[in-house]
């Protein structure tokens, strides 16, 4: 095929964008990145474009780096093969930033793929479930763009020797995945096997320079070449290379990596005495390792001065901890449930600033302590522990940096998270027993009561307990069902088959005189509720008349209010500013209101609770039922008596 007529055949591929993401401590600064065409014979015969960049992210109005992102445009048969062959050319730029940057870099991989135009209307598209970060960032650096644009420059000049550098780069990036405290010796072997593969490219670097040949440099060495005794010459001059050259004739850091080295490729050492070594020369021998790969890349004087004032940095041993007491005279502080005394934590970013290149990080931490009730965490001090650039294992440096919010659980929230275990504990103990047609009506009805139990919980967890009025008003309606139904003197299943019987009958056109009237399933539901022996009355009392309706009156009162969208809902979101000025603020502060709310769907709940196990036959822990119930009446009282009027 001519000339002319393959630039036709190119011309007609299909377009594709494949983007790939690897979270990564290299970041770019938000109006940075870099971009490149790139061309190859044999792997993108038709070239591509790649970018670049770091997904930047808002976040409580704070820009907060994220993953790397490198995007290849290009032509390709198919979708697949586009995948195939762009990330093929993605994951080296995404090598060469950590190496400039001198930080972890994760694994790319692919995220995104589809076509550019559509044909007759359709693209194909491929997408792969990535989480987008989240939660603290890892301290990271900010990669200098000139200096991504020299290797990039220099890396994808074909050379000789290039492939045996895209190797040593590969290993050095796996060094950095780990460099933490406790994988010195593996990052220290991935380092080793970059100086082997570098090695020919050395000696072949040396030789040209120096003008010799490569007799002549091992004969400079102290190596006999002409012996047949010593055939091994070339091994011998390969170690002398990595000791005097790529090691820059530091024989003490050469032999400790050499050793722990062998020591690990042929099992002579255990790993603790393979680790004793790395821990001693693994900071060091990355220098020497970034030095060869930069000076065979022919890098500027300038470029390879400031690549190695870039100290490999450790982001992955960071850890925070906090030093305090617990304070209460219990036998076991742990919370019932729970093995163990715990802090829930809550890290986030409370500011960023940045200089020029540089940026640093004040975190927020937010705890709450999960303790036995009487037991109480006196915080002390906190303490962050990490490496050091220069390869110290670990560093104290004071907690000043790290505001610290201690969060309480109030006792209308702990409450509020101590039903379902019970609920769940109780209707467990019937999951075996056979339902007839009528108690599946009720056990419906139990249903429907967890079911708006759950959403209060979330509404208050999300400081919208206004919001959950009308839902607690209708678990309030359920539990007096359910009081109905637990009474000994009462129709028992015949209150929920009455219950749905009047809802089909409000949903008939007109009123119905006669049971030909009413539709098939009434019937059905009327016959069956005979062969089972329950007793369907005419009418059942209103929910008001109960005991569990009349002592959550207050409740049922604002319920009501807030479920006719009156303005009442609206003056517990408004704040005064001043004289002058309010604000509505969405969300609820914690005040009564949420300690009412929460308290009532407690008792609500326990109460339908208890009558659910004694109509269904369920086993419930009635003792700690009781306890729960005792406490959240004595929240709901103190909370009612604090209520502003709205």
């Amino acid at each position: 095929m001519d000339v002319e007529s393959s630039e036709t055949s190119d011309a007609l591929l299909p377009e594709y964008v494949v983007v790939l993401r690897a979270g990564a401590a290299a970041h770019f600064l938000p109006e940075e990145g870099c971009q490149a065409f790139l061309s190859d014979p044999e792997l993108i015969p038709h070239g591509v474009r790649v970018r670049a960049f770091t997904r930047w992210v808002d976040e409580g109005g704070k820009d907060v780096p994220r993953e790397l992102v490198v995007e290849v445009l290009g032509r390709a048969s198919g979708l697949d093969e586009a995948i195939e062959m762009f990330a093929a050319v993605a994951r080296p730029v995404a090598t060469l930033i950590g190496f400039v940057g001198n930080v972890l870099v994760g694994p790319l991989e692919v995220h995104l793929a589809f076509e550019v135009a559509a044909r007759q209307g359709i693209r194909g598209f491929l997408e792969v479930f990535i989480p987008d970060e989240r939660g603290p960032v890892q301290g990271g650096r900010i990669v200098r763009r000139h200096l991504v644009d020299a290797l990039w420059s220099a890396m994808f000049s074909a050379t000789r020797d290039s492939a045996r550098i895209s190797r040593a780069f590969r290993h050095y990036e796996l060094a950095l995945r780990n460099w933490y405290i406790g994988g010195e010796w593996l990052a220290l072997n991935h380092l080793w096997i970059a100086a082997e593969n570098l090695t020919k490219a050395v000696v072949r670097k040396t030789v040209a320079e120096r003008g010799v040949t490569e007799e002549e440099l091992a004969r400079s060495f102290g190596l006999v070449t002409d012996d047949p005794a010593r055939p091994r010459w070339k091994d011998l001059l390969g170690a002398a290379v990595r000791r005097d050259i790529i090691f820059a004739g530091d024989n003490g850091t050469y032999q400790t990596a050499k050793s722990a080295s062998d020591g690990l490729e042929h099992g002579m050492w255990e790993l603790n005495r393979i680790a004793e070594n790395a821990l001693k020369c693994t900071d060091i021998t990355f220098g020497y390792l970034r030095r060869s790969i930069a000076d065979l890349l022919g890098l500027p004087e300038p470029i390879m001065a400031e690549l190695m004032s870039i100290e490999p940095r450790d982001v992955q041993s960071t850890r925070t901890m906090i030093r305090g007491r617990l304070v209460g005279d219990v036998h076991d502080p742990a919370p019932d449930g729970s093995l163990y005394p715990t802090l829930e934590w809550h890290s986030g970013i409370q500011s960023i600033d940045r200089d020029g290149t540089t940026f640093t990080m004040k975190r927020k931490d937010r705890f709450t302590p999960r303790l036995r009730d009487g037991v109480v965490f006196q915080a002390g001090r906190l303490e962050v522990r990490g490496r050091l650039e220069k390869g110290q294992p670990v560093e104290e440096p004071a907690g000043q940096d790290i505001d610290i919010e201690h969060e309480t659980v109030s006792p209308a929230q702990r409450v509020l998270a101590a039903v379902m275990p019970l609920v769940d504990s109780a209707a467990a103990t019937g999951k075996d027993t056979p339902h007839a047609h009528t108690s599946t009506i009720v056990f419906n009805l139990f249903g429907q009561a967890v079911a708006f139990f759950q959403s209060i919980t979330i509404l208050v967890g999300a400081r919208q307990p206004v919001e959950a009025l009308p839902a607690l008003r209708a678990l309030v309606i359920l539990a007096a069902r359910f009081e109905q139904m637990a009474d000994p003197h009462g129709p028992g299943f015949g209150v929920a088959v009455r219950l749905l019987l009047d809802e089909i009958e409000s949903a008939t056109t007109g009123s119905p005189t006669d049971t030909g009237d009413m539709p098939a399933y009434a019937v059905e539901l009327t016959v069956r509720a005979h062969q089972e022996d329950v007793t369907v009355p005419e009418v059942i009392a209103e929910p008001e008349t109960t005991t569990v309706y009349a002592s959550l009156g207050s409740e049922m009162l604002l319920a009501r209010e807030v479920a006719n969208a009156g303005y009442a809902a609206a003056t517990w979101h408004m704040q005064r500013v001043d004289g002058e000025h309010q604000n509505f603020n969405v969300a609820v502060e914690p005040g009564p209101l949420t300690d009412l709310v929460s308290s009532a769907a407690t008792i609500a709940m326990l109460e339908l609770l208890t009558r659910a196990a004694t109509v269904l036959a369920w086993t419930a822990q009635n003792l700690q039922i009781e306890r729960l119930l005792t406490e959240a009446r004595s929240i709901n009282e103190t909370a009612a008596s604090l209520m502003d009027p709205q």
